[in-house]
């Protein structure tokens, strides 16, 4: 038998400003799944003076992997990575934990379970090695990460892992030198949540399902010069195969020079602010026996 509970959060938002961009490049919002690996590094590689001899592998559903064109996060195009199909990125937002309803029964967004087993969480990760000599000192590129776990599951154990390893240590991290996770993001559902956090509530203007995200961030690492370094990119569901989150990685971004800035998005005039106001009772329905709250 199917369980559900809902999850009742007893004050809303104070003060949520979820930017909607409605730029004319980020209405055609596209995502083509494709796990050729060749396809993926072209898309990614950018200014790569002083490296040479890359190979890359690919570990996950061939469905969570792809290229995406004008999103609405102001990368442009480039690679996406997903615990879900990213397919399923693109289109109106219907559901999130603003949403004053009883959910039984009613599917989240993206809520894709590769597996069909609950306690093995979905997970894709990109290994990207390259050889460097004594010019190279540093890689770069650009990234946004998104997540269906926002805001609900903010604080909770249900914290979707994302690692960027360079050579093995995790530079994922947010404007103020925090690791880029769920709960650095959303500390506890109802606020107040990082700079770096933007929300995404459900309407008939948005242009991603994705509960939330992050505004574009910029990885920066050293390299070791005159020596074969690795890239490794995680992305993975915890707590169960629910709700899943993605990283998008801006295209010819990834390099020894740092990608110039992307063009400005929203135009002016274009961007919607949304306030959530104090009082509402935010109540989200999860499908799973495990993801009870007491």
């Amino acid at each position: 038998m199917n369980l559900y509970k809902n999850f009742t959060i007893g004050a809303a938002l104070t003060s949520v400003a979820a930017i909607t961009l409605l730029s004319p490049s980020a209405i055609a919002f596209t995502i083509t799944p494709t796990d050729n690996t060749q396809i993926l590094l072209d898309a990614l590689l950018g200014t790569t003076t002083g490296l040479s001899n890359f190979s890359i592998d690919v570990k996950g559903n061939s469905e969570a992997m792809g290229l995406f064109e004008n999103d609405p996060f102001g990368l442009g195009a480039g690679i996406v990575l997903s615990t879900g199909r990213v397919s399923e990125i693109p289109g109106e937002n219907t559901r999130d934990g603003g949403i004053v309803a009883d959910l039984f029964n009613m599917p989240n967004d993206l809520s894709t379970a590769f597996l069909k087993n609950e306690s093995t969480p979905d997970s894709v990760s990109m290994q990207i090695s390259f050889d460097t000599d004594q010019t190279a000192s540093k890689l770069f590129f650009q990234y946004v990460f998104g997540s269906e776990e926002f805001v609900e599951f903010g604080g909770s154990q249900y914290n979707d892992t994302f690692e960027l390893l360079l050579n093995g240590t995790n530079l994922a991290k947010l404007s103020d030198g925090q690791a880029v996770t769920i709960n650095n993001l959303v500390p506890k559902p109802t606020g107040p949540f990082h700079p770096d956090y933007i929300n995404n509530p459900a309407g008939p203007s948005t242009l991603t399902k994705l509960d939330g995200f992050t505004r574009m961030l910029t990885f920066e690492g050293l390299l070791l010069q005159n020596a074969r370094n690795t890239l490794t990119i995680n992305i993975q569901d915890v707590g169960d195969d629910q709700l899943d989150s993605a990283v998008f990685l801006k295209g010819k971004s990834f390099g020894t020079a740092l990608a110039p800035d992307p063009e400005k998005v929203p135009e002016p005039g274009l961007a919607i602010a949304s306030l959530v106001v104090g009082g509402l009772i935010l109540r989200k329905g999860r499908k799973s026996s495990n993801r009870s709250r007491d």
